[in-house]
């Protein structure tokens, strides 16, 4: 008869229950650090739409303070063309803007106020006039606004 030999055990190596496990725990782990990544480029895209917005307030400034006095009247272009916020100007004007390779489009308003006289920027009855430039966007169904204002005197 054959004698049996007695089988060596090898425990130099993992079990697949603990391959298993591991690799369970690693995957938990990498999808925390993607969930991580993902919030941050969000982030960081909602950031470039703002300065893009508060790039294209100072352009509009910028412009205002060029005109004359009595030629500063708040916006009277009709923003119906443009997908603007909800609650947003109806007035003004529709600039468009490549972030990222992708086309977004900015409401723009200015609005202008005496702070004396009519309260009215085109009768001229007033020697101070209050600018306001609200830039209106969306991005991922939320709504952005910014605004910037100034005084300007004759």
């Amino acid at each position: 008869m054959s004698k049996i030999q007695p089988v060596k055990l090898n425990n130099n190596g993992f079990s697949l229950v603990e391959v298993l496990v591991a690799s369970v725990i690693v995957l938990l782990v990498f999808f925390a650090l993607m969930q991580t990544a993902l919030i941050a480029i969000e982030s960081n895209m909602l950031n470039e739409l703002r300065n893009e917005a508060i790039y294209i307030a100072q352009l509009r400034m910028n412009n205002v303070r060029d005109m004359t006095y009595t030629s500063i009247v708040s916006d009277s272009a009709s923003l119906s063309s443009c997908d603007c916020p909800s609650g947003f100007y109806s007035s003004g004007e529709c600039i468009s803007r490549n972030v990222r390779s992708l086309s977004y489009n900015y409401c723009t308003n200015l609005s202008c106020t005496e702070l004396s006289g009519d309260g009215n920027c085109a009768t001229n009855d007033a020697d101070n006039k209050q600018i306001t430039i609200t830039v209106g966007w969306k991005w991922k169904g939320n709504n952005y606004t910014h605004v910037i204002s100034t005084i300007r005197n004759r």
